[in-house]
C-alpha cells in the first residue's frame, strides 16, 4: 500500500469510527507504529484529523455524535478499565446514578457483591441487565424520550426524575471535555438532562476515555468544578490531568 493510499485508509477509518490509536492501525496494516504516527501527523497538519496522545480523533463539527453501536466498540479495553475503577468506588447501601452510555454500561456490568444498592438510570440497557443479574437491587428507570443515537432516555420526563431524586454518587459519561469550556454534549435535550443528573449527586464521577479530552461539543453542560473524581485511561493528556489536580479534582488513571 502506497503512502497516499495508506493515509486515505487511515482517514476513512477515523472518520467512520470517530477515533483510532496508532498502535491498533499499525497492527492492522502490519507496519511500524512510527510510520503510522507520521501519517497521523501529516493528516493533522492538513486539518483532516486532530491528533491525540497515542492516536487521533476525527475533525467533525461540534455537532457530530457517534452512534452507540459504533461507540461501544471504541477504546473498549480502556473503557473496561475505567469501568472497573468506577465500580470499585461503589459501596453497600449506596444510592447511585448511572448515566446511559458505553462506559456506564460497563460500570454496571462490574457491580458485584454490593448489597442494598439503589440504582437510578436513564438507560433501558443498564436497567434490564442489572434487573437480570442483581434482582435484589432497587432499580429506578427515569423514563423519557429515547435518543436512538446514544440509547439514553432524555427530555422533560427524565429531567423530572433527576430533579426530584438525590444520589450519593453519579457516574457521568463524557462526550466532550475541555479545561476552559468544561463538559459539553451534542444534543441540547441530552445536555439539559445531564445537568439535572449532575445536580442530583453528592459526588460526581466523570468517566472519560482519553479520546474525549480536548473535544468540544456544541452544548455546554457544566464547568469542570462540578466533578469530584475524574476517571480516565493511561493515554490521557498529561497537561490536562495536572490542571484537574491543581483544581482539587481527584484523578484516577485506570
Amino acid at each position: 500500500m502506497l503512502g497516499e493510499e495508506r493515509r486515505q485508509y487511515i482517514l476513512n477509518l477515523i472518520n467512520k469510527t470517530g477515533s483510532a490509536k496508532a498502535i491498533d492501525i499499525a497492527r492492522t496494516l502490519n507496519l511500524s507504529e512510527i510510520t503510522i504516527r507520521r501519517d497521523l501527523d501529516r493528516l493533522a497538519k492538513k486539518g483532516l484529523i486532530k491528533r491525540t496522545h497515542g492516536g487521533a480523533i476525527n475533525n467533525f463539527s461540534v455537532g457530530y455524535e457517534m452512534k452507540f453501536d459504533i461507540q461501544k466498540d471504541k477504546f473498549i479495553e480502556e473503557k473496561k478499565r475505567i469501568a472497573l475503577a468506577a465500580a470499585s468506588l461503589i459501596e453497600e447501601d449506596d444510592v447511585i446514578l448511572l448515566e446511559a452510555g458505553t462506559t456506564g454500561y460497563q460500570t454496571a456490568v462490574n457491580i458485584t457483591g454490593k448489597k442494598n444498592l439503589t440504582v437510578i438510570t436513564n438507560s433501558c440497557d443498564i436497567a434490564t441487565m442489572l434487573g437480570n443479574t442483581n434482582p435484589d437491587y432497587k432499580i429506578i428507570l427515569s423514563g423519557g424520550i429515547l435518543n436512538s443515537q446514544t440509547r439514553s432516555l432524555i427530555g422533560p420526563v427524565a429531567d423530572s426524575t433527576f430533579r426530584t431524586t438525590f444520589t450519593d454518587k453519579a457516574f457521568i459519561g463524557i462526550t466532550g471535555i475541555d479545561f476552559y469550556r468544561g463538559i459539553t454534549a451534542v444534543d441540547p435535550i441530552e445536555a439539559q438532562t445531564k445537568k439535572y443528573m449532575i445536580s442530583s449527586a453528592r459526588n460526581v464521577i466523570a468517566l472519560c476515555d482519553s479520546s474525549k479530552i480536548g473535544h468540544i461539543s456544541v452544548n455546554f453542560v457544566a464547568p469542570l468544578k462540578v466533578i469530584n473524581t475524574f476517571i480516565t485511561d493511561s493515554d490521557a493528556d498529561k497537561e490536562f490531568i495536572e490542571k484537574l489536580k491543581e483544581n482539587d479534582i481527584e484523578v484516577i488513571t485506570a
